[in-house]
């Protein structure tokens, strides 16, 4: 046993009475290390973030060129987060049909949307069409119309939509089927065009 600690210990002292050209050597090591990062590592990084941005800008592109001229339905357009799709939509070119209850708010939304003008983007005139989502009738109605009016949907934005803040058991069941109507069979069947 104290053999081996007499290696160990003549192995360290060994170690460190070369530490000046050990140290000279690593440090040498290092300096490789630094070059070869520096040649290879930064100029793939940069390389790297120049294609990540270049796949951005095409798929901006690509996004924005699709949806031009795409026909765009949004319901409860007429506030919110459905007015603010509908201003993007809008300004990428898109065709739009604007459903709500409030034909007020779709008029004063249709007006909005048409002061804005933006480069060479072909604008048109947004459609408007009212109806209640929780009336399955009027639903009908409205997607017949819609197709009617622009012939086909390309993208659907199923924004409307009604809460209620209550107990379980305080709550009326015909505000649970209104909600479900609003919130479900509305949407489901404006969807299946039914």
């Amino acid at each position: 046993m104290s053999v081996t600690l007499c290696e160990n210990t003549t192995s360290r002292s060994a170690g460190l009475s070369g530490g000046g050209e050990s140290q000279t050597g690593n440090s040498g090591s290092k300096r490789k290390l630094m070059d070869l990062t520096s040649w290879v590592i930064i100029p793939f990084l940069f390389g790297s973030i120049g294609i990540y941005a270049l796949f951005r800008l095409l798929q901006r592109l690509r996004s924005s060129a699709y949806i031009q001229d795409a026909v765009v339905v949004i319901t409860g357009a007429t506030s919110g987060l459905g007015k603010e799709c509908a201003k993007v939509f809008y300004k990428a070119g898109a065709q739009l049909v604007l459903c709500g209850r409030n034909e007020e708010g779709l008029k004063d939304l249709i007006n909005e949307l048409c002061r804005i003008r933006k480069g060479s983007i072909q604008f048109h005139k947004p459609h408007m069409i009212i109806f209640d989502l929780s009336d399955v009738e009027a639903v009908a109605s409205a997607a017949q119309e819609i197709i009617c009016l622009v012939g086909n949907v390309d993208i659907l934005i199923n924004n409307a939509g009604i809460s209620y803040r209550g107990t379980i058991l305080n709550t009326k069941v015909s505000v649970d089927r209104m909600i479900m109507d609003t919130n479900y069979f509305g949407p489901v069947a404006l969807t299946k065009g039914e």
